[in-house]
């Protein structure tokens, strides 16, 4: 089926460019793997220092729930900050001790939003809040379960089972190899445990490359 290297999509038959990205589609998923194969070993022959840890097709980032906790706690405190900081202000102007000099309507209309506003930035704190305390007993419950994964993949899979399913493994480059090996661990990851989140499987495909091929 047609397929779109660069979004990682495939489409119907008849369909030459993608809906998303408006790039050039190829026949098949397997030919963008093999081109983004191609290009890896070009690049590598170019630059003798480039490594040879492997990258999926598409840059998916996952974003764990310990980190998805820090940036909400983090903007919790944004908002906290701005909130308190604009509502002092408006206390100030509406008792008097900071006196702005404007007409006494557009005073009270300036004194007016900067409250709202005021309120509107500890609201999104208070919302904010709450949605990182949500997040507290995911995070072990994630954590829980990467451990899981991985020690259930190195107790199943070593590096000869992962390259065992290459074929012409000695015939490709350092590059080849490596992302042969990358996609093969997420095959293995997908159908061992049925894991639904690409973003989420590349980042247990990079740990566990690390640990089998880099250590």
């Amino acid at each position: 089926m047609p397929y779109c290297p660069k979004c990682d999509m495939e489409f119907v038959e008849g369909i030459t460019v993608c809906s998303d990205c408006g790039g050039p589609l190829v026949e098949s998923e397997e030919e963008a793997r093999r081109i983004q194969a191609q290009q890896k070993a070009q690049e590598a022959q170019a630059d003798p220092k480039h490594g040879a840890r492997p990258a999926a097709p598409r840059v998916r980032v996952y974003v764990d729930k310990a980190q998805k906790y820090d940036d909400l706690k983090s903007s919790a405190s944004a908002f906290l900050l701005i909130g308190g900081l604009l509502l002092a202000v408006s206390v100030l102007c509406w008792i008097g001790i900071l006196h702005i000099p404007m007409a006494r309507v557009s005073r009270l209309l300036f004194q007016g939003v900067l409250t709202c506003m005021g309120c509107f930035a500890i609201g999104v704190y208070i919302r904010t809040s709450r949605s990182a305390k949500e997040l507290l007993p995911q995070i072990r419950q994630e954590k829980d379960q990467t451990d899981a994964i991985l020690e259930w993949f190195q107790e199943t899979y070593d590096r000869q089972a992962i390259d065992s399913r290459i074929e012409d493994a000695g015939q490709l480059s350092d590059e080849e190899l490596a992302l042969k090996r990358f996609q093969v661990i997420q095959d293995f990851l997908v159908t061992g445990r049925d894991l639904p989140d690409p973003s989420y499987v590349d980042a247990l495909s990079e740990e566990l490359y690390g640990r089998l091929f880099e250590s």
